[in-house]
């Protein structure tokens, strides 16, 4: 049966009146085939170097294609997503051309496990729960005729003023246009940076001045029909990470705008998405090639090259998760890392007592160990491991892929607080190979805040000119 696309929302957000199932009428013979020469390909390494690895890649293959069919061969059914994003950075293991350490069979099995969690998650969770059962079009219609411009006009606004007080500060930290050279970008970006003395508002603007402008492309692109102002808008996105390096940013804004691209598309078959997406995956590991030179490891004579860095960034994570599971007195002193930034404040009031991983390492990030090249990122399995072990990881992900699943069942039906905050969560969800952002309560909140400000209070407001 296929799904039945007929109206569309601001932008052209198209509404499924119906419940999203497979497409049984499309042609399997290229699944097939690309299966075919996968399971070829993956039986041919196994023989020359067998490692539980491959397990791995056959299972996520296999859980992919099943996620693709149960999502009615949709490529933004979040458990679709998440595996098939696994299974790459699987593929990308495998066949890592640098040195990289071999993961165990405890490994593998929180790897699978923690997929098949998530996606029963986002089975149950893609279905209507409480009121939207009986959201109708008409209601969505009514919806959209209270549209406020002025509302978007003053968010854009806002962005321009915080992008023009983050260049005035970037210039006045170099003493002037002149002394904005690529040596002084470099070293902005390296530890003794001239920010880490930095004043408290210039802090501010630089550290996260940035989110304001993605939020509100993300708010332009799935309300606004004037195209001029979308373009000055991601013109200020880009200016963010074009002087500090900010990974995050950059991620968070690249994978909404993805999903809102995608969202807007009536067909989102693996088959006529598959160009888009292998162009912005191919912009994306471009992009961590690059942001990996500023890092410390890559400087001086023995440093690594933008190449092998992307190879560390992508395939690095499940070496160094291994050697978390396979060595945990490395990680038994830690702090508790899931609702750090939860006690955190509660500890600095006095109503808990918490360490934080500053005060016990001496440093924010999470410790380098060598597999055998440094690595301190974990996946994002590694916080909710080392606090509740490979149960607690499983709960959780089930968790995560309910929210995702409801998120898009809500966004494919036009419903706009569900299109942001699924674009919200993309690099959650896209990235979970690489990091958690899913335990980041202090940026959820200031989500939150947004999405009240923007949608509740600042859309109701309007003034007679």
């Amino acid at each position: 049966m296929e799904q039945d696309w007929a109206l569309h929302g601001p932008q052209g957000f198209p509404q499924a009146r119906t419940y999203s199932k497979p497409n049984r009428s499309a042609s399997i013979l290229p699944e097939a085939i690309g299966i075919c020469a996968i399971v070829i390909i993956c039986l041919v390494w196994e023989m020359i170097y067998p490692s539980p690895s491959i397990v791995l890649l056959f299972g996520l293959v296999g859980m992919s294609y099943v996620n693709y069919l149960i999502g009615g061969r949709d490529v933004l059914y979040p458990a679709f997503t998440y595996t098939s994003i696994w299974a790459l950075v699987a593929a990308a293991y495998n066949f890592c051309p640098i040195e990289i350490d071999r993961i165990g069979w405890k490994t593998v099995f929180i790897f699978l496990a923690g997929a098949a969690s998530f996606s029963i998650g986002s089975l149950l969770g893609n279905r209507p729960f409480f009121r939207t059962k009986h959201l109708d079009s008409r209601e969505m219609d009514a919806t959209d005729n209270r549209d406020n411009p002025q509302a978007r006009n003053v968010l854009l606004v806002c962005a321009i003023l915080v992008t023009l007080l983050f260049i005035i500060n970037i210039i006045r930290i170099a003493g002037g246009i002149s002394g904005i050279t690529p040596m002084f970008l470099l070293k902005l970006n390296l530890p003794g940076s001239p920010l880490e003395d930095a004043d408290f508002f210039t802090s501010i603007i630089i550290g996260s001045g940035g989110l304001l402008p993605v939020l509100t492309l993300w708010v332009l692109l799935i309300e606004e029909e004037r195209r001029w102002k979308i373009v000055l808008c991601t013109i200020c996105v880009c200016l963010f990470p074009l002087f500090v390096t900010q990974r995050g940013l950059v991620m968070v804004a690249f994978c909404g705008c993805i999903t809102l691209f995608l969202l807007k598309r009536k067909d989102r078959s693996f088959v006529k998405t598959v160009k888009p997406l292998s162009f912005a995956a191919a912009l994306i590991v471009v992009a961590m090639a690059l942001l990996s030179i500023t890092k410390p490891w890559a400087q001086g004579p023995n440093g690594y090259n933008a190449t092998e860095g992307a190879w560390m960034y992508i395939a690095g994570p499940l070496a160094t998760f291994d050697y978390a599971v396979y060595h945990p007195s490395t990680f038994e002193d830690q702090p508790a890392a899931v609702f750090a930034q939860v006690l955190t404040p509660l500890s600095e009031l006095k109503l808990v007592h918490y360490r934080t991983l500053m005060e016990v390492d001496g440093q924010k990030t999470d410790r380098f160990v060598f597999v055998p090249f440094p690595g301190n990122v974990y996946t994002a399995y590694k916080p909710y491991y080392q606090d509740f072990g490979a149960i607690g990881c499983f709960v959780a992900f089930i968790f995560f892929g309910f929210i995702e699943g409801h998120l898009f069942y809500a966004a494919v039906r036009r419903n706009r607080f569900a299109i942001f905050f699924f674009a919200y969560l993309g690099s959650a969800l896209m990235f979970t190979t690489f990091d958690d952002n899913y335990h980041s309560f202090s940026r959820h909140l200031n989500i939150l805040v947004f999405t009240v400000g923007y949608f509740w209070i600042m859309k109701r407001i309007r003034i007679r000119l």
